[in-house]
Formats: structure tokens, C-alpha cells, sequence
């Protein structure tokens, strides 16, 4: 049995290496660095802070009211509602579908 040439393992180094070259440029595509901020855009930040500003009034006086959320646990009769008509619905769909199969003679 000869041993092997170290010359036979160069190929499949070199393919490698390509490779990962390759998937190396591919990535470096998708970081690229953030568009620079244009001079026009001076004006922006104190725009948004004259908006805020004329926005405080009418903020004061939004109303405050505590909303019913369903799903924080609590057996409601919603819940309880929901739960037999979408068993009892789900139950009839899966027994209508046994009986048309059957009686077509698939199952």
C-alpha cells in the first residue's frame, strides 16, 4: 500500500478556500454601512420637536380607560362560549368528513 501524496489533498484545499473567498464577499455584501444624512435634513429634528410640542394639548385630554382583555387567564363566558363552539364545531366538521368518506368508500 503506497502512502498518500500530499499533493492529492492540495485540490480539495484550494476548492475550499475558494469557497469560503466567495462566501466571504457574498456576506460582506450585506453589511454595508448606513446612507450619510443629507444637509436638507437639518430642519428635521426641530420640525418633530415643534410637532410634539403642538401635540401636548391634545394629549392631556385623551381619555384614560381601563379595556377588557380576554386573554389575561381569568375562565370568562367568552372563553368558556368559545371553547364548546369551536370543539363542537371542529368535533361535526371531523365526523361529517369520516361519514362522506366513508360512505364513498375512500376510508
Amino acid at each position: 500500500m503506497s502512502p498518500r501524496c500530499p499533493r492529492s489533498s492540495l485540490l480539495p484545499v484550494a476548492l475550499l478556500a475558494a469557497a469560503c473567498t466567495l462566501a466571504a464577499r457574498w456576506v460582506a455584501v450585506a453589511f454595508v454601512p448606513a446612507p450619510e444624512t443629507s444637509a436638507l435634513l437639518r430642519g428635521a429634528p426641530a420640525v418633530a420637536g415643534a410637532t410634539a410640542a403642538a401635540g401636548v394639548p391634545l394629549a392631556a385630554h385623551a381619555a384614560d380607560e381601563l379595556l377588557a382583555y380576554n386573554m389575561a387567564g381569568e375562565w370568562t363566558s367568552t372563553f368558556i362560549e368559545g371553547y364548546f363552539i369551536l370543539t363542537l364545531g371542529y368535533t361535526a366538521v371531523a365526523f361529517f368528513s369520516y361519514l362522506v368518506l366513508t360512505k364513498l368508500k375512500i376510508i
